[in-house]
């Protein structure tokens, strides 16, 4: 009887196996991850037949080609991805999203860029940005590619990031020392928050937040809690507000990534602070035509929230009398 049963079990196991594996690409693991890499595209010839009417027409006046990048589709067991095309017009930002043989144009002009968000998980890297389209509605767009080229992407977030602002005072050089004080506390965020900053960029305050858990029940004599927020921190400088957090992991290996939020100040139109369930604070990010962003404080970062908003207040109010810088 005994052995009827094993062989049921194994039978049903390699059906199952075998479905599975129905579904799998049929390339190796190394095809496979090179499959997911971003490349550029440099050139009118070297744009996939799907996409050429729309340059054929961007192009027509005689405008230089413009820096591009593909990011494939991929067919990953556990990820699927859809192939875009990023292109960045100089006064706005273009993805073309590929759906059912055809494609959708998302375009965002700078001015109308409210967020730009970065996330990166091992290999798995995404982008989204989030702000007000072309004809003027508001909208987000991401698309995934593997972490392994997100070089490629660097011009295109360093103009986001400058667009409201310019490139500032390039003499000024890297403040990434003002976080060497951070490296016993948690030598992650220390270099996460080294490498958010720009050339020029003038630290004007920072908070580094620690997990927050909260007791969730007693068993057996132990007290079991919960995640409630993960480590993240928030670095205000003279042009963007920048926070940086890890994921709301499920796991352990959660920690491993980082979610970037580079937000210019003049989008925000409101920084404001509210008490939650006692003693924990939440600082919320309020932009137009996009929802808040929101993140949660213990109640030992009270002053240095307070010190936040405040050098917020004086930065917001010296922007009104300062003329925005000339982009290059």
């Amino acid at each position: 009887m005994l052995d009827r049963i094993r062989g049921v079990v194994r039978t049903v196991w390699s059906h199952s196996l075998s479905s599975v594996c129905a579904l799998l690409p049929p390339t190796d693991a190394a095809e496979q991850t090179k499959g997911s890499w971003a490349g550029p595209i440099d050139s009118p010839a070297a744009v996939p037949a799907a996409y050429q009417e729309f340059f054929d027409r961007l192009l027509a006046g005689g405008r230089a080609f413009p820096y591009t990048v593909l990011t494939p589709s991929y067919q990953g067991f556990l990820h699927r991805a859809t192939e875009n095309l990023v292109c960045d017009l100089e006064d706005e930002i273009c993805i073309l999203h590929r759906h059912a043989g055809a494609f959708e144009a998302h375009r965002y002009p700078l001015e109308g860029i409210s967020y730009v968000e970065t996330r990166t998980f091992l290999l798995d890297s995404s982008i989204k940005i989030a702000g007000v389209t072309e004809q003027g509605v508001a909208a987000s767009t991401s698309f995934k590619f593997n972490a392994v080229t997100d070089y490629l992407f660097t011009p295109i977030l360093r103009r986001i990031r400058l667009a409201s602002h310019g490139p500032g005072d390039a003499g000024l050089g890297s403040q990434s020392d003002k976080f060497d004080d951070w490296a016993g506390l948690n030598y992650k965020f220390m270099n996460f928050a080294k490498r958010s900053l720009l050339a020029g960029d003038r630290v004007v305050h920072a908070i580094l937040q620690p997990e927050i858990r909260t007791r969730a029940l007693m068993l057996l004599g132990k007290t079991l809690s919960r995640l409630a927020s993960p480590t993240h921190m928030c670095i205000l400088t003279d042009r963007e507000l920048i926070t940086v957090r890890e994921e709301d992991r499920r796991s352990a290996n959660d920690k491993y990534g980082g979610i970037w939020d580079y937000v210019p100040l003049g989008k925000i139109t409101d920084l404001s602070l509210s008490q939650k369930d006692g003693d924990q604070f939440e600082l919320s990010i309020h932009l137009p035509d996009v929802a808040p962003l929101k993140s949660l404080y213990g109640a030992s970062a009270e002053r240095e929230l307070n010190e936040l908003l405040d050098r917020f207040g004086e930065l917001a109010s010296n922007a009104l009398l300062t003329p925005t810088p000339e982009i290059r």
